[in-house]
């Protein structure tokens, strides 16, 4: 086996695969949690919502390293090859060890997309995570994502099609989150550090444990999307003081530039319509940085939307 072992999968897939199976955790019975697409007129009913918690995902996907391979191959990589001496020097566990690396910053960009990531981190008010697979291989991470034969005749994009249900009780949203097997096989980290460059590693294990950040710091929790999901859903239902009220969002918005002459808000629709704004906020974060933004609000009601 090679010493750099690489992935059959794709960003693109991963964060469509993820959207769609949270939206496919529902039955039908359900009636407190909802995927929205932040495309969709908030009109009506919709304009109800009194806080809102962004949840901004960068999807990765993750490489592996043999760390029992022959010398020279760690000669010719060294950045890999420290990853695999540090986790060798502080016990940690992996064969294969999976990582990604950080993205390099673009040219026309104001900053490395980390940064951004790690500045929209701020639990418990809002949540910044870097989500990958803990599998390299297409098959196993497709045999993931089976469910039940009548789950087939839901739309494969939530985000994009129309509304969809999550699971609403307690002990549901514990079983489903928390114990799912396709969530629990996702990493989900939060950018913790500003970095100067982008030649950083997160490595982990196929379990999701012994998460360790290169250059040299070892995290010591539950990084699983299944934890990480079931932590925020569960203190958001709970704790009525968590999340952002609609003005102090917008505020946050338009306080954010994508690059240093331009704002969200430039345009007159934008200064006047706080949901239109929100929506375009999504966009652009997707489009000028490859980030999802979701946002988990409460309605009139109690209800909860994601």
């Amino acid at each position: 086996m090679s010493f750099k072992i690489e992935s059959q999968l794709s960003e693109n897939q991963i964060e469509s695969d993820v959207a769609s199976y949270l939206g496919y955790l529902t039955p039908i019975w359900s009636k407190r949690f909802r995927l929205i697409s932040v495309d969709e007129q908030t009109t009506g009913a919709d304009k109800l919502f009194n806080r809102f918690l962004p949840i901004y995902l960068q999807f990765k996907v993750s490489h592996g390293l043999n760390p029992t391979a022959a010398i020279l191959p760690r000669v010719l990589n060294k950045p890999l090859a420290r990853i695999i001496g540090y986790r060798n020097s502080n016990n940690l566990s992996g064969n294969p060890v999976l990582y990604f690396q950080l993205r390099k910053k673009a040219n026309t960009a104001i900053d490395f997309q980390h940064n951004i990531l790690h500045k929209m981190n701020l639990p418990p008010m809002q949540y910044g995570l870097y989500v990958a697979p803990l599998t390299l291989d297409m098959q196993e991470y497709e045999k993931l994502l089976d469910r039940a034969w009548y789950f087939r005749f839901y739309p494969i994009d939530p985000f994009i099609h129309r509304q969809m249900e999550i699971h609403d009780t307690t002990l549901q949203k514990k079983l489903v989150l928390g114990s799912n097997p396709f969530l629990r096989n996702h990493i989900a980290i939060p950018p913790h550090e500003i970095v100067t460059t982008h030649e950083h590693h997160y490595s982990f294990s196929k379990s999701g444990g012994d998460v360790a950040w290169h250059s040299g710091e070892l995290l010591n929790d539950d990084f699983r999307l299944s934890t990480q999901l079931a932590r925020i859903f569960n203190s958001f239902y709970y704790n009525r003081d968590l999340g952002l009220p609609l003005d102090q969002f917008v505020r946050y918005i338009r306080d954010f530039r994508f690059d240093r002459y331009r704002r969200i808000d430039d345009d007159s629709e934008s200064l006047n319509d706080p949901y239109l704004l929100v929506s375009r906020f999504g966009k652009l974060l997707k489009t000028e940085f490859n980030i999802r933004l979701m946002i988990l609000t409460e309605a009139e009601g109690n209800r909860k939307d994601l």
